[in-house]
């Protein structure tokens, strides 16, 4: 018995012997490869497409990008900030204000130093009406205005020392993913660029430097492209967009609401009404000086008219005496 445990256990350790002596066997086969095996650059038909022959083909697949610093987070304040709290985020805001405005020329004024206080700019800046032909007109002006996103809470607080907002729309739009894929993608080209300025050093035929020129040329055009959009989100996310569009009025359009009570909704009707029959005397007023030579015409015609009239009358009432008279 015991011999038969001796034999048993003596097969089991030379089988275990065998089967790591193959394994230190295909290490020492690996390490010992010669390192010719390892490939070379061709000389000739290279042709810039094959860039797993270069080692370029693994660069293909963007690393995953680092994460982003504290600057890197959204600076503009109030809302915004209490709702997107992620590091990652790269907010592009955006606000629409519709003004009015008794005042235009301070309220543009005032819309001026606004945008300097917050240390921003006019992108577009249009002002229609108040020229010669209609100096009377009521004036009206179209502002794209870009400032600073974290000067955002203070323009936009501010906007109501301009006139009164009859309405206002802000949007955000989180466009982290496509801003940290496009830095993966630039980082990728870039490492292309250097392993392409390594090689295109120690070629040595003409073809070869042909095909690496090409290739270079390729990953430039893409680093220009990819920059060229990272600086594009940058201006959006760095600067907030206000689109304020300023309308000159008579009169404020501040109605009562539905929540006030019956005195102040009666109160405000009846001011309405005043206000209304106001507006309309002078509306007619202003038709009567636009038409006055029309209405002299029509005034001239119509007493002609009554004159005529009144002679004819006279002249049938004479008729009808005389002949009364005959009779």
């Amino acid at each position: 018995m015991k011999s038969k445990l001796f034999a048993i256990t003596l097969g089991l350790a030379l089988l275990l012997a065998g089967c790591g002596g193959g394994n230190f066997a295909s290490k020492d086969g690996m390490a010992n490869a010669p390192a010719s095996s390892a490939p070379s650059a061709p000389s000739g038909d290279w042709g810039g497409a094959d860039e797993n022959y270069w080692g370029m083909g693994e660069m293909d697949y963007a690393p995953a990008p680092e994460a982003p610093s504290e600057t890197d987070m959204p600076q503009g304040g109030g809302e915004a900030e209490s709702i997107y709290q992620n590091p990652r985020a790269k907010l592009i805001r955006r606000a629409e204000l519709h003004i009015q405005t008794e005042r235009f020329d301070e309220s543009e004024e005032a819309l001026n130093k606004l945008v300097a206080d917050c240390g921003g700019y006019f992108e577009v800046k249009s002002v229609y009406g108040g020229g010669r032909r209609d100096a009377y007109a009521s004036r009206s002006g179209e502002y794209t205005v870009r400032v600073p996103a974290e000067k955002y809470s203070q323009f936009f607080n501010s906007a109501g020392d301009l006139g009164y907002i009859t309405n206002s729309t802000e949007s955000s739009e989180d466009i982290g993913e496509r801003y940290y894929d496009t830095e993966a993608r630039l980082k990728t080209q870039r490492t292309k660029q250097e392993r392409l300025l390594a090689l295109l050093e120690k070629a040595e035929t003409m073809e070869d430097i042909i095909s690496l020129e090409n290739a270079l040329s390729d990953v430039e055009y893409q680093i220009e492209q990819y920059s060229s959009e990272l600086n594009r989100y940058d201006a959006l996310v760095g600067f907030s967009t206000f689109q304020v569009y300023l309308n000159e009025v008579g009169r404020v359009t501040q109605e009562v609401g539905e929540t006030s009570s019956l005195g102040q909704r009666m109160a405000a009707g009846f001011q309405s009404s005043v206000r209304g029959l106001g507006e309309g005397f002078q509306e007619f007023l202003i038709w009567v000086s636009y038409n006055i030579f029309l209405l002299v015409i029509l005034a001239a015609v119509a007493a002609a008219a009554v004159i005529v009239g009144r002679r004819e009358l006279k002249r049938l009432k004479t008729r009808e005496s005389r002949e009364k008279k005959d009779e």
